[in-house]
């Protein structure tokens, strides 16, 4: 027995139906908004902060340079200058562990007519040895440079300072560099008619202190009296980037 066509449609018409709210149901809802309303704004700043401190360790080049036509010779007569350095500064009560030898060379040198700046058939040999030294405490450091060019030292190239511990200076110019940062982004915030809120993100840059140097041979003339040493100040430098969101 066959259906009636218009009983047929309807029954295909339900069906189609029936799919498209199925296939409603399955799918995502889609908002139809702009911007997000919890888009977070933001401004960034970079704050600085400087603090000073008095340093507390001396670093000293402290070297020994022999010339001479044989270089077996040469090297003979500097070991046993930098032998009697080495032993002049343990006395001075630098340690073993605060000598460090940074250089060690021979190489030969072209002698010339001192008249007639033209070459001689005759060479010499430089041999050079230099020490790192560390004084660990500052008040002895006149001392330690009289005493090595005393004890035949003849090559000093320079005095630098720093601090043992730079944590306590750290802190204080990271405590400076946030609160210049919060300065900075408040009159940002109140020049754009906003309100600062809480940080959202902080980075932090630090840069080692710098040291300061004397001038190289500035004991070579000074015998017997410690040579006069300033310590001065050590600066230590610090920078945060912080991002505040603003409400």
């Amino acid at each position: 027995m066959k259906r009636p066509l218009k009983t047929t449609a309807s029954l295909m018409l339900l069906a189609l139906g029936l799919m498209t709210v199925a296939a409603c149901a399955a799918s995502p809802a889609v908002a139809q908004t702009g911007t997000p309303a919890d888009t977070l704004r933001t401004i960034t700043v970079t704050g600085t902060g400087v603090a000073y401190g008095a340093p507390d360790v001396g670093t000293i080049q402290i070297g020994v340079q022999t010339r001479g036509t044989d270089p077996g010779q040469a090297v003979s007569d500097n070991t046993t200058r930098m032998e009697a350095l080495i032993a002049a500064l343990q006395g001075l009560g630098i340690d073993e562990k605060d000598l460090q030898t940074t250089n060690f060379s021979v190489y030969v040198q072209q002698d010339y007519d001192p008249q007639t700046g033209q070459p001689l058939e005759t060479i010499h040999y430089q041999v050079d040895n230099t020490l790192n030294v560390t004084v660990r405490d500052t008040a002895k450091l006149g001392q330690v440079l009289s005493g090595a060019v005393e004890a035949g030292a003849n090559s000093i190239y320079g005095v630098s300072f720093s601090v043992a511990d730079p944590a306590a200076l750290e802190g204080q110019a990271r405590d400076l560099a946030m609160a210049d940062a919060r300065h900075r982004a408040e009159q940002l915030a109140a020049a754009a008619g906003v309100t600062l809120d809480v940080p959202l993100t902080i980075s932090e840059y630090a840069a080692q202190a710098q040291p300061l140097y004397y001038a190289r041979d500035a004991a070579l003339e000074v015998a017997g009296a410690p040579v006069p040493v300033q310590t001065g100040q050590i600066q230590v430098n610090l920078q945060v980037n912080v991002t505040y969101t603003i409400k």
